[in-house]
């Protein structure tokens, strides 16, 4: 195996990753087992993730906060939890946003933002693809379209090309994001001859970039909960092209042969979810709507 500089960056982090759960369950393992309802315990995305990987391969019990698409519903065989209570909000859907006076300057490359259009499990196997090749997310996005040639077509199809064109694509950084992006930028540069740059920023600047139309497109904004408020600030000053991809969702996952359907559910199964819902990186909204979630359908207990 040959050791590449990104392999050892993602040992690194696993060993960390590692580490950091075991001082946790360490530190906080006795009063979880001793309480009588759930909390959410924050990690990182990567720890979250090779937790339920654990769990499942010792056919354990987890609880995570997940979303979908990702490339963790690609490889782990996982189910979502029911949420009649809708504290997750309804299912969302990703639109693709650009600047105003982007179809008038680019009508061909509008037409082809318009009729990009695909399904979370496309985007769950490109995200796998991507994590696979050691963050090389051009080289894991070549592969994913050499796999779908049908959706490249649909992709281009009556699209002709327009040298000369210079686009700015912005995202806030998550890894879906990058992946999306590496393959459209393929698509645009070797297929319409475009000039294609990528910014990664924070969900404020992106949208205001679009807004002040330094950036031309965005086709990660998450409507109509999840990036509503930050949407609503320049909804008047932008286009919306359309959904790109609907079905998106955040939710509490479990593996798929836990005996639980619902979040209420969980109550029932304490003990053997060790009262714990493992969450991703501190900040995140799911965390604040999982802790919602534990109030909601009572799942909080009488810890002493």
């Amino acid at each position: 195996m040959k050791w590449t500089r990104r392999r050892i960056e993602n040992t690194i982090i696993l060993a960390v990753c590692a580490a950091f759960l075991i001082f946790f369950n360490l530190k906080n393992g006795k009063d979880s087992a001793g309480g009588k309802g759930f909390r959410v315990i924050t990690s990182t995305t990567p720890a979250m993730i090779e937790e339920m990987a654990y769990a499942i391969k010792n056919d354990r019990y987890a609880a995570i906060t997940a979303w979908s698409p990702h490339w963790m519903n690609a490889e782990l065989p996982i189910k979502y939890l029911k949420d009649p209570e809708k504290v997750f909000g309804e299912a969302e859907n990703v639109h693709t946003i650009v600047r105003k006076g982007f179809d008038k300057d680019y009508p061909e490359l509008a037409k082809f933002f318009r009729q990009f259009k695909w399904k979370t499990t496309d985007l769950d196997s490109l995200s796998l693809i991507c994590y696979e090749s050691d963050g090389d997310y051009g080289k894991g996005a070549r592969e994913w379209l050499k796999r779908n040639p049908e959706l490249q077509a649909a992709f281009l199809k009556g699209v002709r090309p327009q040298p000369g064109a210079k686009i700015k694509m912005v995202d806030i950084g998550f890894h879906n994001e990058l992946a999306t992006n590496a393959m459209l930028k393929i698509l645009l540069e070797e297929h319409l001859k475009c000039e294609v740059s990528n910014v990664s920023t924070t969900i404020p600047i992106a949208f205001e970039a679009l807004a002040n139309g330094t950036q031309d497109v965005m086709v990660t904004v998450w409507l109509p909960n999840y990036h509503k408020n930050e949407f609503a600030r320049i909804r008047d000053r932008v286009v919306d092209l359309g959904v790109n991809l609907p079905g998106a969702m955040m939710r509490i996952a479990v593996p798929e042969y836990a005996p639980v359907e619902t979040i209420a559910d969980l109550k029932k199964y304490r003990n053997e979810f060790e009262g714990k819902i493992i969450g991703n990186e501190p900040g995140q909204g799911i965390l604040l709507l999982a802790e919602k979630a534990i109030e909601v359908y009572g799942l909080a207990g009488e810890d002493k």
